[in-house]
């Protein structure tokens, strides 16, 4: 029987569309969504919470960790349960929102149902990052990973320029059906493929015990939280966390920002919009990706996060020091800064992540990785937050400037994030 850990190509297709499924949905809502209502009359204010409520469950993603290391049903696998149950609560909160009416006009009610979506969307990622963990071999983990975050990068172009479309011709309704089915029709994949030989496809059907592994389906999660408090206790991880904590803010102020200020002050028209972000944009950002880890791998996965993440602020203030001195950005420029500015957050992102793995040790290390991840949406969610407040005080090329000092200062802590002492424990473990 082909399953995922006796079918190379079974298990990489199906990795990279569950990795596709999370980014179509996002390219949907804080691309093609919040471009369509930018032009209907969504304020910065506004535009900022529901991105804020979009990336405040991928906060949840330190406690998703724990959770399903903890409780398995390991007869139908030990992530393919989890992965199941998450990608149908992503479908079932879209159905919600069909039943929802016009959501465009509750800006309060759109919100708490992005954060819905998002709990699920969050889940599946923990649950497809372990099952990949679990299931691939060391020598394809890297390529894998690349291919992964590509898929996922392409979902989100596509959710972006397929669905800005569709909202722009068919309304909202249409495409949140549209996307609804997509979502079921990813279901099939975890549904009919098994982990390994001799599992349960679905609870009710018959199974080979003798095949599968004897495994307790829940364990201690205090235990493994306990190691997680050991392991960040150590000085390279400590400073790597308040690093990402503070260099991603930027990215939620910016993601806020853009679909109003492109809409109601550069006049884009909402299609337009999302075609260029999910077009060559999305191009853009790919190649940044797999540049990304070649880099790290060649010159040093701190430099490159670095280098990803300082080269995104300067160009970000830039952009602000291009709206106080301009009395009407040049197009070029309004084109270049949409198009770039993901690549280089993609080239810190795909970085971020190899030195995430590198400093992530202890029983809980697959808890410690996804705690670096949530760091990073929370670090998105401040900068979301952020944006209500200092638009009262101050103009947008004002903020975009102020932003590039502070998500610059993390440089400070380069050297305390060094992960030799941390590699040199693995070892010795």
């Amino acid at each position: 029987m082909n399953t995922l850990t006796t079918n190379k190509w079974l298990r990489v297709t199906t990795l990279c569309i569950l990795y596709f499924a999370q980014g179509f949905p996002w390219g949907f809502m804080l691309t093609a969504l919040l471009s369509f209502l930018a032009s209907k009359g969504l304020t910065l204010a506004e535009s900022g919470q529901l991105t804020a409520m979009a990336y405040l469950p991928w906060t949840f993603k330190i406690f998703w960790g724990p959770i399903i290391d903890s409780f398995t049903y390991r007869v139908m696998g030990r992530r393919r349960p989890w992965v199941l149950f998450a990608q149908l609560g992503m479908a079932l909160t879209l159905i919600a929102m069909l039943g929802m009416g016009d959501l465009s006009a509750n800006i309060g009610l759109l919100g708490w149902m992005f954060f819905f979506h998002n709990c699920f969307a969050s889940l599946q990622d923990v649950s497809c990052d372990a099952l990949a963990v679990d299931i691939l071999l060391p020598e394809e983990q890297g390529k894998v990973n690349g291919a992964m975050w590509g898929s996922k990068v392409i979902g989100t172009g596509m959710g972006a320029v397929v669905m800005g479309t569709l909202l722009t011709s068919k309304g909202l309704a249409f495409a949140i059906g549209s996307q609804t089915i997509l979502m079921f029709a990813i279901i099939l994949f975890p549904l009919f493929i098994l982990e390994r030989p001799g599992e349960k496809r679905f609870p009710w059907s018959k199974i080979d015990y003798g095949s599968i592994k004897h495994e307790s389906s829940v364990k201690n999660p205090i235990g493994v939280i306990k190691d997680l408090v050991t392991a960040f206790s150590k000085r390279p991880c400590f400073f790597a966390g308040l690093f990402i904590l503070i260099s991603a803010i930027n990215q939620g102020i910016n993601s806020g920002v853009l679909p109003v200020y492109y809409s109601s002050t550069l006049n884009w028209q909402s299609d337009t919009y999302a075609q260029i972000v999910g077009g060559p944009s999305a191009i853009l950002e790919f190649f940044g990706a797999i540049l990304g880890g070649v880099l790290a791998d060649r010159y040093g996965k701190r430099k490159v996060f670095f280098l990803g993440w300082g080269s995104f602020s300067v160009l970000s203030g830039v952009f602000g020091l291009m709206i106080l001195t301009t009395d009407q950005l040049p197009y070029w420029f309004q084109l270049f800064y949409l198009v770039a500015h993901p690549c280089f957050i993609a080239i810190g992102t795909v970085s971020m992540f190899a030195l995430a793995m590198a400093l992530s040790w202890s029983k809980a290390s697959a808890t410690m990785f996804t705690s670096y991840m949530a760091i990073s949406n929370m670090s998105v969610v401040i900068g979301g937050k952020l944006i209500g407040p200092l638009t009262e005080l101050m103009s947008i090329g004002q903020i975009y400037i102020i932003m590039m000092f502070v998500c610059l200062t993390p440089v400070l802590f380069l050297k305390s994030m060094n992960p030799r002492p941390i590699l040199d424990i693995k070892l010795n473990d």
